[in-house]
């Protein structure tokens, strides 16, 4: 069935159809999609199930406190010193400037100290250093006229400083609006930069390899096309199929074709040269070149297809959609590597390794270092087998001891403007002030729910006797307090205008918001276990006519960590098991696949337990972001399979004519060098993320390096190689024709 592979490379007149066809088709392709930067969306909830609280409790707000209150930012105000009388004119003037000029036209309004006293309490640290105000963004937050708002306020916060240098006070946005804003300058920031960190590092690294400057660059403008169509695909699937895809989506696609579309050009190149050594024409050697590595390819990428499309399983959106764009371009690389690659390399024959000269080369190469280890693990397979094990073992156990991390500002650069006011809140206020959760109280059949004090008081009441919540805001208490307790300190305008601009009550008077303060850090596990008893004790007094609806960030972690836990229960034995059956079709075995899975198991959990000991202990991570987890796994698993595919069908070739032990040592000699080449490729085109001022693409390109760097050094060099000698003919069982 590969024979297709090479009937493509065996004239120019199919050559050269095949490559004009590719041009074409990438042509149309990007003529009838958008670009992937319109489809992108960098909002967690847009990634949680439709049916999760969090996502309830948003589409309720929306209806019942409508988007004209807009998307909420955080004007941050710090001062080590405090504010003295003149600081403070200086910072109202400017609070009423922004409002009153209101150059884009989609400030709703600002709530401060100055307009709101009953505030206070909430707006100004007990030290009195820090002072917050709050504005209301109308408008698309996605628009370019919302971005340019936000980035105005900065101007003029600087301006202010300048203008008066006795103000003496960081001023910073923060909150949602200036997160999202500084997310989207991320990314548009990081995916040039990555293409272009790609392609310079996969070059040099070619050239080093072949020392050939049309063997690097080839690779390299095949590679490329198929990112490109890989690009324009995905946004064409995400648009017509309502896939959310966040702003991580190019660079992780960028780095994962690059890395496997050269690892195939690297296989198919080394086994065509090696053809050619034996006396081949160019055209004989590429068809024999393509029809003994096709299969393997087809193999290696299908292992990754599968895991990637095992993810529209999956309830947690990012999985749901970012897997089959995955899948997607790693299908458009596998047609480029099959139809693609080996016709370009086939019109240059043997000039493609110029300067080289390869027939000056008489034979290939037998005595390298490859062929020694081959020799090693072939005479002494009992003692590789353990040590490697042992390896594992240890490696693995910091493993256990991971720290999941739910914030999404740990993961931005320092130098972002809301970053640097969200520290200042969490140095200054109780860390719950980061976070408030909010409670939706909606009846269907009180006409105006305020009236139910006794109901009100009762949620109240309950509410309070959860340990760990620090204070309860809404409706009768806009302190925190209950009225009786309230010390009011202002006028009956003031509290008017202080009750309209919290807006506890929806206008059809149907709804009821309440806020409450965690003690806690709201984005840690403790956090969530608060948010779950909150949900339980909502329950408990539930009466009918009346519904709960808790959402906020520690909301959306908790149910963004269930939806993770219940995707990676579901898809990890999918996944398995669908690699596991590629191997069986692929090698016509059950033993050789079953312990090529567990391997890579193996593997995974090893790179898992060096990447949480760099994370925690060496780098000072606060902890590692929990869907990485599940990245690391789907990425190690189904490239760890890659090498071990293409080695073993290498030591399936060669013991047929060679035996055991010398077929052991000619398939780990003549597999050595290309696919270290390619580990060290795929590596390093992973390790570009470990460069971007991201943690979470950090995390994650560090970790898919290291585990890569695993498997080309020790799974396929040591632990498979020695496993296959101590089963012998038993690695192709039940198939007795295969012996090995």
């Amino acid at each position: 069935m590969f024979d297709i592979f090479s009937k493509l490379a065996s004239n120019k007149i199919k050559s050269f159809s095949a490559i004009f066809l590719w041009i074409i088709l990438i042509g149309v392709i990007a003529f009838l999609t958008p670009s992937l930067s319109e489809v992108t969306t960098n909002d967690r909830q847009d990634f949680l199930p439709v049916d999760s609280e969090s996502i309830n409790y948003l589409q309720m707000k929306n209806e019942k406190f409508p988007r004209e209150d807009g998307l909420p930012g955080t004007l941050v105000f710090y001062n080590e010193s405090g504010f003295d009388n003149k600081q403070l004119d200086l910072i109202n003037s400017f609070l009423t400037k922004i409002q009153t000029e209101n150059k884009y036209e989609n400030i709703f309004q600002i709530t401060s100290i100055f307009n709101t006293p009953l505030a206070r309490s909430n707006l100004l640290s007990e030290d009195k250093t820090t002072m917050l105000s709050i504005i209301t963004f109308a408008g698309d937050p996605a628009s370019e006229k919302f971005e340019k708002t936000i980035e105005w306020i900065r101007e003029e916060s600087e301006f202010l400083n300048q203008k008066n240098p006795n103000l003496e006070t960081e001023i910073h946005l923060t909150g949602p609006a200036g997160i999202l804003v500084d997310a989207i300058k991320v990314f548009k920031s990081i995916d040039l930069r990555i293409t272009i960190t790609t392609v310079i590092l996969v070059l040099v690294l070619l050239i080093i390899i072949y020392r050939s400057p049309i063997l690097a660059i080839l690779p390299l403008v095949i590679v490329g096309s198929s990112l490109f169509l890989s690009q324009s695909i995905a946004a064409f699937l995400s648009e017509a199929f309502d896939l959310p895809l966040n702003g991580q989506v190019t660079g992780i696609m960028s780095v994962l074709v690059f890395g496997a579309g050269t690892n195939y050009a690297l296989f198919i190149v080394s086994r065509y040269k090696e053809e050619l050594l034996l006396g081949k024409d160019k055209w004989e050697a590429m068809q024999v070149t393509m029809s003994r590595i096709g299969p393997s390819i087809v193999g290696s990428a299908g292992t990754t297809i599968v895991a990637m499309i095992a993810l529209v399983f999956a309830t947690y959106g990012s999985f749901r959609a970012l897997g089959p764009m995955l899948a997607t371009a790693i299908f458009v690389v596998l047609l480029s590597a099959l139809f693609i690659m080996p016709t370009a390399i086939v019109l240059f024959g043997k000039k493609i390794f110029w300067p080289i000269n390869i027939d000056k080369k008489i034979k290939v190469k037998q005595k390298g270092v490859w062929f020694k280890i081959g020799s090693l693990v072939a005479n002494r397979p009992r003692m590789i087998l353990m040590l490697t094990i042992l390896g594992i073992i240890i490696t693995s156990i910091p493993g256990l001891f991971i720290k999941p991390s739910f914030n999404l500002l740990d993961g931005y650069p320092d130098s972002s403007d809301s970053k640097k006011g969200f520290e200042i809140i969490r140095d200054s206020f109780p860390e719950g002030e980061l976070a408030p959760t909010e409670i939706l109280v909606y009846s269907s059949e009180v006409k105006e729910i305020f009236n139910d004090k006794e109901f009100i008081n009762l949620i109240y009441s309950n509410l309070e006797t959860i340990e760990g919540i620090t204070r309860v805001s809404g409706y009768l208490r806009p302190n925190g307090y209950p009225e009786t307790r309230k010390i009011c300190l202002c006028d009956i305008s003031s509290a008017e205008a202080f009750y309209e601009n919290m807006r506890f009550v929806s206008e059809d008077n149907s709804t009821l918001k309440i806020q409450i303060i965690l003690k806690d850090d709201p984005y840690s596990l403790k956090g969530q276990q608060i948010i779950t008893e909150i949900r339980n004790t909502l329950e408990n007094i539930k009466m009918s006519g009346y519904d709960f609806y808790v959402g906020g960030e520690t909301s959306v972690a908790l149910d963004t960590k269930k939806s993770i836990d219940h995707d990676m229960t579901l898809l990890g034995p999918i996944i398995l098991l669908a690699i596991l059956l590629i191997l069986i079709i692929l090698l016509k075995s059950l033993i050789a696949p079953l312990y090529l899975l567990i391997s890579v198991i193996i593997s995974y959990t090893a790179t898992f337990g060096i990447a949480i000991f760099f994370f925690q202990y060496i780098f000072g991570h606060s902890g590692v972001a929990y869907a990485n987890a599940v990245w690391m796994f789907i990425f190690l698993v189904a490239l760890g399979a890659d090498y071990n595919i293409y080695v073993m069908s290498r030591i399936k070739e060669s013991t047929k004519s060679l035996g055991m032990i010398e077929g052991i040592k000619d398939a780990i000699g003549q597999t050595g060098g290309v696919v270290t080449s390619a580990g060290i490729i795929l590596a390093g085109t992973f390790s570009i993320l470990a460069t971007l001022p991201l943690r979470d693409l950090f995390q994650l390109g560090f970790a898919v390096s290291i585990g890569v760097l695993i498997d080309t050094f020790v799974i396929r060099a040591f632990l498979v190689p020695s496993i296959a000698v101590l089963l012998k003919e038993k690695n192709w069982w039940p198939n007795k024709n295969n012996r090995l």
